[in-house]
C-alpha cells in the first residue's frame, strides 16, 4: 500500500464511523420519542337515593283483642237447677199440688228434654210451645204438667208433661209426653221402654223463638 492509499482509507473509515453513530443517535431518539396521550374513558356517577323509616325506640303497646260478638239467643246459659222444694229426698215436707204443678211448670221452661232411645229431644218453651229438633213440633202442642195420679203422698217426686195433639189421626186428644221422677239428684223418664236419666238443659232454640 502506497502513501497514496492510506489517507483514502483514512477517509473512507471516518465517515463509515459518522454514519454509524448518526444511526444510533436516530434509532435511540426514535424509541424514546414520547407516545401519544389517550383520553381516559370516563362512567358518570350514579346516584341512588334511599329512604329510611325510622325505627320507634320505644316499646310497642300491643292493641287489645276485639270482644268476641254473641249472636242474640246464643249465650251459654247454666244449666237449671231443681228446687229443693220439690226435691222428695232434700225438702222438709210435701208441698201443695198446686204449688208441685206450678214448681215443675217453671223448672221445665224453655228447656231441652232428652234422653237415650228418645227419637227426638223435646224442647219445652214458654206459653206451651213445643219444638223438636227439626223445629215447630206438628202433632202436638200446648204442654204443661198437671196434677195426676202420680202425684202421691209416697211418690210425689213423679209428675206428667201432657199435651194436646193438634193432628193426625188422634187430633184433640190430650197425650202423656214425658212422666219424670225426681230422685237421687237426677230426674229419670219413666213412661218408656228406655227408662233412663234424663238430660235437661236450657234450649237455645226457645231463646231464639222469643228473639
Amino acid at each position: 500500500m502506497t502513501l497514496f492509499h492510506r489517507p483514502i482509507l483514512v477517509l473512507l473509515a471516518s465517515s463509515l464511523a459518522v454514519t454509524m453513530i448518526f444511526a444510533a443517535c436516530g434509532g435511540s431518539g426514535s424509541s424514546s420519542g414520547s407516545k401519544p396521550t389517550i383520553a381516559p374513558s370516563t362512567v358518570p356517577p350514579t346516584f341512588v337515593r334511599i329512604s329510611v323509616t325510622p325505627r320507634p325506640t320505644g316499646t310497642p303497646v300491643p292493641a287489645a283483642p276485639p270482644n268476641p260478638t254473641v249472636e242474640p239467643g246464643k249465650e251459654d246459659l247454666p244449666d237449671p237447677v231443681f228446687p229443693v222444694a220439690l226435691d222428695p229426698e232434700l225438702a222438709d215436707r210435701q208441698p201443695d199440688d198446686e204449688v208441685i204443678v206450678r214448681g215443675w211448670n217453671n223448672c221445665l221452661t224453655d228447656v231441652k228434654v232428652a234422653y237415650v232411645g228418645a227419637p227426638t229431644a223435646w224442647h219445652l218453651c214458654a206459653d206451651g210451645v213445643v219444638l223438636n229438633d227439626t223445629g215447630f213440633a206438628p202433632n202436638v202442642q200446648n204442654w204443661r204438667v198437671e196434677h195426676s195420679p202420680a202425684i202421691s203422698s209416697t211418690d210425689w217426686g213423679t209428675v206428667s208433661v201432657m199435651v194436646d195433639v193438634i193432628s193426625g189421626r188422634f187430633e184433640g186428644r190430650v197425650f202423656t209426653l214425658l212422666t219424670l221422677n225426681r230422685k237421687v239428684g237426677k230426674i229419670f223418664i219413666v213412661n218408656t221402654i228406655n227408662v233412663g236419666e234424663v238430660a235437661v238443659t236450657h234450649s237455645q232454640e226457645c231463646l231464639q223463638q222469643k228473639g
